[in-house]
């Protein structure tokens, strides 16, 4: 999707992604906004909030103003069924044909662990993926299913949604009328740690029924889903799981072969809310299947669905992995999946009797539509791909400027400052105890530091094809806190001149810089040059990478000289060169006046707005192409060129 405008959010998943999300469009650019309820998320600046604590009547005259004073382009959302959200959709439907507001929400993936769903003003039973069979088949034949990225290690940022709770929980305001776990009841918190502490006991006293179900043939198999999700509420006829049990019971007492047996699944989410064994024992009872009914909360999912002869569901997500495995799947509710040729149509008496896999062809259709359309590669808690999936309009990022920093951030800026120094000398003292990689690795993290005492945030995007190969790195040089960039984050061996400009303030940075290997040089000497030349290519010969900037100064732009030793490396040490763009947001010309004043190049920037540097990594450049330096250096400088506009610092 592309950004266009300035962005709202309102309630987010629980955890730290709306925080991270906002974080991501700021720094290209995008003005970010987030209406902040007493249940609000935690990660947001002060200046970001826009309180509403009203009545739900009140809220749809708020957002109509929040929309036309911001100017709001796009509003983000999880989930479409509280009222809030609902309210937020109709509001955005309405302003159409005066204004375009978008209104994306965001949703647990269809297709999991492994994917996030979004979509344009729906989701669920009312996803825009409700579309004919024949739309379906009309589309072009797949013959592969792309495989997801799994992400592997713990999400810590789980941790984030412990405060969470505990703040819903005594929070007065009941944005959700029915029973749902961000209702401000401290019932709905004990729930969640009964849930945590339920699921650690089943281990233990489920390893029977798991056992036995390992060894159960034939089975059919019924997840159960949350009673007050939306997906129950507005997506089909039942009010909560138990007449759902009973009537399936009943039908598979009346209709199933006797050799079968019936696995009913506890929903993970639902685990310290409800238990539903009351209930199953005795509706199983009644019917005289007591022996054949299982109830089970934690078991494995998948190994489940490939053993099972059939899968009964409301219109759980369940019911789309039934249909990866081509397990006959039947559908109780209402879903965007319950198509003709993919589930059973036939009555659920029918189903027992006669459970049909779905046509692969069809299916491999639909799973490609539903993947390029709605679902995201990625994870609420965990890595999230915002840069590939989320595109900002070239204006709103050559516009960026984050804001003035109030009085709390300029002390934390100035606090890093010292941070930073210290840091140095640190490195300092390990060096001169004989601790040269520990000295480098801290002046690694000072740079970081440094960086952040001015506010600027780094973001760099790497490709993701591996490059077996020596190789340059080269980069415009639009800022003297390049130096920083290429020490804290490509951590990279390169030439610097920054001794000759800093040796007052930095204490023997030439002898920290050479340690970690630079080479450093005065420009001014042809000797000094020469000599440096030949160190980059050992350097470039023995750790099979450097860093440099080919334009030669701040004052010169890569797109008006390319120094002509870049083929002479990539020749003799044979080695690729790889070009980054670095775009400059935030930083204002006037302090390219400062280039050579340190100092106040300091006080300027931990003063000064927030700012980004964007490194966006290119395609490899072989030397050999190239039958002279002046051939490459004018290829280069035309590769600058083209994105010129997107590289320059801007007022």
């Amino acid at each position: 999707m592309h950004i266009e405008g300035p962005v709202l959010l309102l309630m987010g998943p629980i955890g730290s992604f709306f925080g991270r999300f906002a974080r991501y469009l700021e720094d290209h650019g995008v003005p970010v906004f987030k209406v902040s309820f007493p249940l609000h998320e935690f990660g947001f600046d002060r200046y970001q909030r826009l309180p509403f604590g009203g009545e739900m009547n009140e809220f749809k005259a708020f957002l109509f103003e929040v929309i036309k004073e911001k100017k709001i382009r796009h509003m983000f959302m999880y989930g479409d069924f509280i009222d809030p959200h609902r309210l937020a959709i109709e509001l955005a439907q309405e302003l159409r044909p005066q204004q375009k507001v978008d209104a994306w929400v965001f949703e647990l993936g269809y297709i999991r662990p492994n994917y996030v769903s979004l979509e344009l003003e729906r989701a669920n039973a009312r996803s825009n993926l409700n579309m004919s069979v024949d739309y379906y088949h009309a589309l072009p034949p797949v013959d592969v299913i792309p495989q997801a990225r799994r992400e592997s290690g713990i999400r810590w940022r789980k941790l984030w949604k412990a405060p969470t709770f505990i703040q819903h929980a005594f929070t007065p305001y009941p944005i959700i009328q029915s029973a749902h776990k961000l209702q401000p009841k401290p019932e709905y918190l004990l729930a969640q740690i009964s849930g945590f502490l339920r699921k650690n006991l089943y281990l233990i006293t489920e390893l029977r029924l798991r056992r036995e179900l390992q060894s159960v043939t034939p089975f059919f198999l019924v997840p159960l889903q949350v009673a007050s999700d939306s997906q129950i509420t507005l997506g089909s006829a039942y009010s909560g799981m138990e007449p759902f049990i009973e009537e399936v019971i009943a039908s598979f007492a009346r209709h199933a072969p006797v050799s079968n047996r019936l696995v009913i699944k506890h929903h993970p989410r639902d685990r310290g809310y409800i238990h539903y064994g009351q209930v199953i024992a005795r509706v199983a009872e009644a019917h005289d299947v007591s022996r054949r009914v299982l109830y089970i909360h934690d078991c494995p999912l998948g190994p489940a669905i490939k053993r099972a002869m059939g899968v009964v569901t409301i219109n759980s997500t369940v019911g789309l992995q039934a249909l990866y495995h081509a397990t006959p799947t039947k559908v109780m509710g209402r879903t965007f999946y319950d198509l003709p040729g993919l589930t059973c149509q036939t009555p659920l008496d029918a189903f027992w009797q006669k459970p049909t896999p779905s046509d692969r062809q069809l299916f491999r259709k639909f799973y490609m539509h539903l993947l390029s359309t709605t679902q995201i590669n990625g994870n609420f808690d965990g890595w999230f791909p915002f840069r590939q999936v989320i595109s900002i309009d070239p204006e709103l990022e050559m516009a960026a400027s984050g804001p003035k920093p109030a009085g709390r951030e300029i002390l934390l800026r100035i606090a890093l400052v010292f941070v930073a120094f210290s840091g140095y000398y640190v490195q300092l003292c390990l060096l001169a105890c004989g601790f040269r990689d520990k000295a480098r690795r801290v002046l690694e993290w000072t740079a970081r530091q440094a960086l952040s005492a001015g506010g600027v945030k780094v973001l760099v995007d790497r490709r993701a094809e591996p490059i077996p190969r020596a190789q340059i790195h080269i980069a415009n040089h639009g800022h003297a806190f390049d130096f920083l960039l290429v020490q804290g984050y490509f951590c990279q061996c390169g030439i610097t001149t920054a001794a000759r400009h800093l040796w007052w303030l930095l204490p023997f940075f030439g002898a920290s810089a050479r340690n970690y290997g630079h080479t450093t040089l005065n420009h001014l000497s042809p000797a000094s040059r020469l000599d440096g030349l030949r160190d980059l290519l050992d350097v470039l010969k023995t750790k099979g990478r450097i860093f440099m900037h080919p334009s030669g100064s701040l004052v010169t732009p890569i797109t008006a000289r390319v120094s002509g030793s870049l083929h002479l490396l990539g020749r003799r040490g044979n080695a690729v060169i790889v070009p980054w763009f670095c775009t400059y947001r935030g930083f204002s010309r006037k302090e390219a006046n400062l280039h050579y004043k340190p100092l106040a190049m300091i006080l300027s920037r931990v003063f000064g707005p927030k700012a980004t540097i964007i490194c966006t990594e290119g395609s490899p450049i072989e030397p050999a192409a190239f039958r002279d330096p002046q051939s490459l250096s004018r290829h280069i400088q035309r590769l600058y060129s083209e994105r010129r506009g997107s590289l320059l610092p801007i007022d």
